[in-house]
């Protein structure tokens, strides 16, 4: 073998090298993350001492496999109070509506996606760069019903607590209203507002489920990755 042949041959195995380097390093850390996802899932918060009073307000965690929402009680036509949610931005207004279905995620997935055949490997990794987030809002007529949906009774102390952590999700402009996204919708009666906070692999819509149950002291896992991590807390409970 000539040198010239030496060389090229040193060249390849470097090459080989750092590729096996690099796969076994992507691995690694795919796996360092599924385990603190299954920990993070399994290590529940304990139960927040709130005021000791009887559930009265009624909420409701809605899971598609794959993203989870809160919904939560309209009452007189209203929007809970706080949520900054104002009925003229609604096409069909919220009147008539029971619940508010409301979610957080990335602006890219969320306002590019109305199936999960849609995703694509652009659509996961622009939303996984840091992207900007929005909140979703739908008013539904009817209570939450069907699979992937889960039922949960609040005092009013843990529902004061929920209903502000939403409300600070909202972005707000400088007259302290929510920024409406207009024209933005997935057809369904359904808006979108500007959010607060910036979507990544470590803080997701699904996180953000889990850290607004426990805000209200439902004990939920400190690190709530995949909707799988909240079906299970949800059926835990």
């Amino acid at each position: 073998m000539n040198n010239r042949d030496r060389k090229k041959s040193s060249t390849v195995r470097r090459i080989v090298k750092a590729i096996i380097l690099s796969v076994v390093a992507v691995l690694g850390l795919l796996a360092a993350y599924l385990t603190a996802a299954v920990a993070g899932t399994l290590w529940t918060a304990p139960r927040l001492e709130l005021p000791d009073t009887h559930p009265s307000n009624t909420i409701y965690v809605l899971s598609n496999g794959f993203h989870s929402d809160i919904a939560l009680p309209v009452k007189d036509g209203r929007s809970p109070v706080g949520t900054l949610v104002r009925n003229a931005d609604f096409p069909y207004g919220i009147e008539e509506a029971r619940y508010l279905i409301i979610g957080w995620g990335s602006q890219t997935a969320y306002t590019s996606l109305l199936a999960l055949s849609d995703l694509t490997l652009d659509i996961v990794v622009r939303s996984l760069a840091f992207d900007q987030t929005v909140m979703h809002v739908l008013p539904t007529r009817g209570a939450p019903h069907g699979t992937g949906v889960y039922r949960v009774e609040l005092n009013d102390a843990q529902y004061e607590r929920l209903v502000h952590f939403i409300a600070a999700s909202f972005r707000t402009g400088p007259d302290g209203s929510a920024e409406l996204i207009p024209g933005v919708t997935q057809g369904f009666g359904d808006v979108f507002y500007r959010a607060n906070g910036r979507f990544s692999p470590f803080y997701g819509c699904n996180a953000w489920t889990g850290h607004a149950l426990r805000q209200a002291g439902v004990p939920v896992g400190y690190w709530t990755p995949f909707a799988q991590s909240i079906e299970w807390n949800m059926s835990r409970l």
